[in-house]
């Protein structure tokens, strides 16, 4: 994993008990263009994929470990329900379809960022996302 906390993995990933998955728009980092993609949110790792269900050669995969927080970031993209990633070195900007959805998708990276941050020696822990 690279300081920007992108982990470089080509293939078929393993998805297994996703806290959560579903189609957010990201916005590039080199040309700020919007692309929708489908997330999936496993344990500490934030991956996106270009079509449903299909967990084949993310296009990004974010280790939240190095991330210290996420948070509303509308009056920055100017864009209704969108939310931020970020470190000391680097944000990814994304957009949920609803205000709803976002604030979801903030409550379960923040509960990862939180638990890799404990659970720093290992990556195998239950998933509690039932007991919302």
């Amino acid at each position: 994993s690279g300081k920007d906390g992108k982990l470089k993995t080509v293939g078929k990933i393993l998805i297994k008990n996703p806290s959560k998955e579903g189609w957010l728009e990201k916005q590039s980092r080199f040309w700020k263009t919007w692309r929708k993609r489908w997330f999936v949110l496993q344990g500490n790792v934030l991956y996106s994929f270009k079509k449903e269900k299909d967990y084949t050669d993310p296009t990004e995969v974010i280790d939240l470990k190095i991330f210290s927080s996420v948070k509303s970031s509308e009056e920055y993209t100017n864009r209704p329900n969108s939310f931020d990633v970020y470190s000391k070195e680097v944000s990814f900007s994304m957009v949920a379809k609803t205000s709803g959805d976002k604030e979801d998708w903030i409550r379960n990276i923040g509960r990862a960022i939180i638990t890799s941050r404990n659970n720093w020696q290992t990556n195998d822990y239950p998933n509690d996302s039932d007991s919302s």
